[in-house]
């Protein structure tokens, strides 16, 4: 239990990450540059913390997966750009990987 409330929170935080990159890259606002500064450590340092539970590849696969469809979802809700059906269904699948992955 302990492991998957890191792994959320680090997904979390390189999502929150990616939508202030993307705020940033749009805006030019320092702000949402210095908030990715400040928390891209962070991200990091909870992403070793998993590392020390799970093997790299494990770890690697299940965060990113999680950060690709959080990063999609912020796109399509936040940002409002356009996802496609066929592109809901493949991060479906990605999501669908990932959990194989974890039963063992």
């Amino acid at each position: 239990m302990f492991v998957w409330s890191v792994v959320l929170v680090c997904a979390g935080l390189f999502i929150l990450c990616d939508g202030l990159s993307a705020h940033w890259g749009k805006t030019g606002s320092g702000r949402s540059l210095a908030y990715v500064m400040l928390l891209s450590p962070i991200s990091y340092g909870a992403f070793a913390i998993i590392n020390t539970r799970l093997n790299l590849a494990v770890t690697g696969a299940l965060v990113n997966t999680i950060v690709v469809a959080g990063a999609m979802l912020v796109g399509a809700i936040v940002f409002k750009e356009e996802v496609s059906s066929l592109q809901y269904v493949g991060i479906g699948l990605a999501l669908i990987a990932v959990t194989l992955l974890n039963l063992s």
